[in-house]
């Protein structure tokens, strides 16, 4: 596949800067299941730009995601967030498509950045850094993204949660390999929960839809950029405030449920401060919940994708065997691991 994404670096080069613009070497960067990314500099107009070109292998390609990450990319930028700034996409005529962005300064290595020492001034400075970035990103006015095509949301007047508890259920069904009584009960709390809560006052925002570790960028003062926007939707904040607390993405720091830089009340009161709204905890549980239960369906994904052959991978088996945590750490948040402690 990478050879099939480095030609097409150059086209959408010359169709971001111009025909005359020149095209250093590609070079491939890491990560991206579905994408290839390629770091490329530039030279247009006697000056160096240095790129990045995400490209979509044809047949992989969804061009209205593109299209829609492009321009809520666009508004980000456009309204304070650090974010790459992204120049153009487009079609090849062979059924890739690609994204054209400034490449951004930093590293993107989430293991070192919650426990390396080079990097302890970073780990201070970055929470309050992400919370008010995330805050920018809730606050980007709908009518910035009017351009972007088919953007997911609940339906008019229906709670964000309930729309994704339900659409969480329904990849559920149809991907889990065995049964988990730790999951069906977990959705029976969910409803019990919701049952019990005020509707959400706020009308939809604009949410990152992957917002956690191993997507922002950083150096040794903190955050330089917020980084794979392709879940981008309309939803509540607490999606992406809850999905940062995920336990999977704490990497080294287990103790440290805020993306393994912090504790859940020092995330949650920075983006309060941030952001100038009030997180209702009890509904930030019940996201916190629906998100592992998100997780877990992801493991079945990747392990189902191995099992069948379609990629057999041994990080695909391996991910595909982490179900139990996520769902130990669903009867942690649920107050059963206590009261089992307790029951002796």
């Amino acid at each position: 596949m990478p050879e099939e994404t480095r030609r097409v670096v150059p086209i959408a080069v010359r169709r971001a800067l111009g025909a005359d613009a020149e095209c250093g070497e590609p070079r491939l960067l890491a990560g991206g299941a579905m994408h290839d990314s390629w770091a490329v500099t530039a030279r247009c107009g006697g000056r160096d730009e240095d790129l990045v070109v995400r490209v979509s292998p044809a047949g992989r390609a969804d061009h209205e995601k593109t299209q829609r990450e492009f321009v809520v990319l666009r508004a980000a930028r456009e309204h304070g967030v650090a974010c790459p700034r992204p120049i153009a996409w487009g079609v090849c005529e062979s059924g890739e498509d690609f994204l054209v962005m400034t490449r951004m300064p930093g590293d993107t290595n989430p293991r070192q950045l919650v426990a390396s020492p080079e990097y302890a001034r970073a780990r201070e400075a970055i929470v309050p850094q992400l919370a008010e970035n995330l805050a920018r990103i809730h606050a980007i006015p709908l009518a910035a993204i009017a351009e972007a095509p088919n953007m997911r949301a609940p339906a008019p007047g229906e709670d964000p949660l309930v729309a994704l508890r339900r659409q969480t259920e329904a990849e559920y069904r149809q991907l889990m390999l065995d049964p988990h009584p730790a999951i069906e009960w977990a959705f029976r709390w969910l409803d019990r929960q919701l049952a019990a809560m005020p509707a959400p006052k706020s009308e939809p925002c604009v949410v990152h839809g992957d917002f956690r570790i191993g997507n922002i960028m950083y150096d040794g003062e903190g955050l330089t950029a917020i980084l794979d926007w392709e879940g981008t939707h309309l939803g509540a904040p607490e999606e992406d405030i809850a999905w940062f607390c995920t336990r999977v993405w704490r990497f080294s720091r287990p103790d440290l449920p805020a993306g393994g830089l912090a504790s859940r009340d020092a995330w949650v009161a920075a983006y309060e401060r941030a952001s100038g709204r009030t997180v209702d905890r009890a509904r930030l549980l019940a996201w916190e919940v629906l998100q592992n239960i998100r997780w877990a369906v992801i493991t079945f994904m990747q392990a189902r994708a191995h099992l069948d052959g379609h990629t057999v991978s041994h990080e695909l088996a391996a991910i595909g065997r982490r179900t139990a945590e996520t769902e130990l750490e669903i009867l942690r948040l649920t107050g059963v691991v206590e009261e089992a402690r307790r029951a002796g």
